[in-house]
């Protein structure tokens, strides 16, 4: 029987005790004859209608106080829900600045071309370094550069980013607190963690850099730039991305996994060079990588590479504007440069296999026909 009808029958056994006037009431029930019957056969003084009553109103109240108890657990389970859901919310957008810190953002800080040495930016200073530095982080996250310890203040946040930037003419090399090796050449940057944390080893590259990663099947390496981003486990290969100029990148062993900006994807095999421009997949072949990596030995390989590209690659290199007439931007060159030698001895190498002159005019080169 639920509360309504306690209620009613309550009324009735009021008015029964009362003698007032029952006929609709009894009419409207369904049990009214019964309760007629039971009323008129038994003795009037055997039925205590006011204990009734209040045996009736003593359950409302135990179940009023019940449905109370159930709504205030309900409502503390709710609330409690509500702050979790709220705490999980913010962890998790934590969390989530963690994974996704824009690491472009803090490349774009610092322009590579407004330094003249190698330079090593932490949280708390701004070092500059000898040419062909080599910076190396222990798994700790401690710094040492050429073998000598950098001495800092206790870093709070442990994924604290570092970034190098390499000027023109000049190298360095790095290896991260996970063992993974990189040379970064002229006019490029890196932004790299002090130490790895969490599921994915991440890292922004801008210019060329070649790297050897560090096998380790559950933490993925994923190399970030502008127009892609390449996903490995344990490899070597060759990334240039110079701003303005196509992006390359070739794999020297190995497989790595390459995204678009448009997420078209590809998987490169040892040997493949792929090319991407303004941000999408263009092309995919096979190539010698010699010709792609030598530049790590202070050598530049030319396999009939033209003229003009020659000297795209030594203006990014030397930092110097190098044109030259379309006419003997064509032509061809064989052999090998030494990129320890300074730019004049380098265009007057080149010039002994074609004919040209060289004229300099303000900062600029020109190689005419």
């Amino acid at each position: 029987m639920n509360l309504k009808e306690y209620f009613r029958l309550a009324n009735l056994f009021g008015k029964l005790n009362s003698q007032e006037k029952l006929e609709d009431d009894f009419t409207t029930m369904p049990e009214g004859e019964t309760l007629r019957f039971f009323w008129e056969s038994c003795e009037q003084e055997k039925i205590d209608a006011s204990s009734i009553i209040e045996r009736t109103r003593m359950k409302i109240q135990k179940s009023e106080k019940k449905r109370k108890r159930n709504y205030l657990l309900i409502t503390s389970a709710s609330i409690a829900a509500s702050i979790l859901i709220c705490m999980s919310t913010i962890y998790f957008m934590n969390l989530e600045t963690v994974v996704d810190l824009d690491l472009q953002a803090i490349a774009e800080g610092l322009d590579s071309q407004t330094v003249d040495e190698v330079t090593l930016i932490t949280a708390k200073e701004q070092l500059n370094l000898d040419e062909d530095a080599f910076i190396k982080y222990s798994k700790e996250g401690k710094v040492a550069v050429n073998s000598q310890v950098i001495k800092e203040e206790k870093v709070k946040d442990e994924q604290e980013y570092n970034q190098l930037i390499v000027p023109s003419g000049k190298r360095a090399r790095i290896e991260l607190s996970d063992g993974t090796r990189l040379v970064v050449n002229s006019q490029s940057k890196v932004v790299y963690p002090r130490r790895f944390k969490g599921d994915i080893r991440k890292i922004y590259t801008q210019g060329e850099v070649f790297l050897e990663v560090a096998h380790d099947k559950k933490h993925p390496f994923i190399v970030e730039s502008e127009d892609f981003k390449l996903r490995v486990l344990g490899t070597k290969f060759n990334i240039s991305n110079y701003r303005g100029s196509a992006t390359n990148i070739v794999l020297v062993e190995g497989s790595v996994e390459v995204t678009d900006k448009n997420e078209k994807k590809a998987q490169l095999a040892p040997h493949d060079l792929l090319n991407i421009a303004d941000g999408s997949i263009v092309c995919q072949k096979q190539v010698d990588v010699a010709e792609y990596i030598s530049w790590i030995d202070g050598i530049m390989l030319l396999n009939g590479n033209t003229l003009s590209q020659i000297i795209q690659k030594l203006s990014i290199y030397y930092g110097v504007s190098i044109q030259c007439d379309p006419l003997v931007g064509s032509e061809k060159v064989y052999g090998k440069l030494d990129l320890k030698d300074d730019i004049d001895e380098v265009i007057e190498c080149i010039q002994q296999t074609l004919p040209f002159t060289i004229e300099k005019r303000d900062t600029s080169i020109y190689l005419n026909k």
